[in-house]
């Protein structure tokens, strides 16, 4: 193996360890596929699950409207999250990439093919960290 492949493999492990939780004013929203964190998405003011539940379900409606069938949807919703989960050249999303990762993933949980709080996949809101106070 040359040296770019090993620095490659190094990148990805890398990002992997480095992987952030994105934290909010109110916590944050994660999202694992199995057994992985895929997606951490920051709550806020705005930004509640709520309002994360409702523009999936908006994304959802629109897919169906389009004449896209539901078993269509639950399969390259799968394909999505596997692709996102398993990429070679893993490059560092922006902000539409893991609203759409999350959309994704809460679709499944929608139609049913993911839990809400399962033990391999689903979702875990998390509170907002709590800072040491000095004496």
């Amino acid at each position: 193996m040359d040296i770019r492949e090993q620095f490659k493999h190094l990148t990805i492990h890398l990002y992997i360890i480095f992987f952030m939780i994105f934290e909010g004013s109110n916590g944050s929203l994660n999202g694992y596929f199995k057994k992985k964190l895929i997606v951490s998405r920051p709550l806020g003011n705005e930004r509640t699950l709520e309002s994360y539940k409702n523009q999936a379900q908006l994304v959802l409606i629109q897919a169906m409207r389009d004449g896209h069938h539901i078993s269509q949807i639950k399969r390259l919703s799968i394909q999505t999250l596997k692709n996102f989960r398993y990429r070679e050249l893993i490059t560092k999303p922006n902000i539409e990439e893991k609203d759409f990762i999350l959309f994704t993933l809460l679709i499944l949980i929608k139609l049913g093919v993911v839990e809400e709080d399962g033990e391999r996949e689903g979702l875990l809101v998390c509170g907002r960290k709590k800072t040491k106070r000095a004496i």
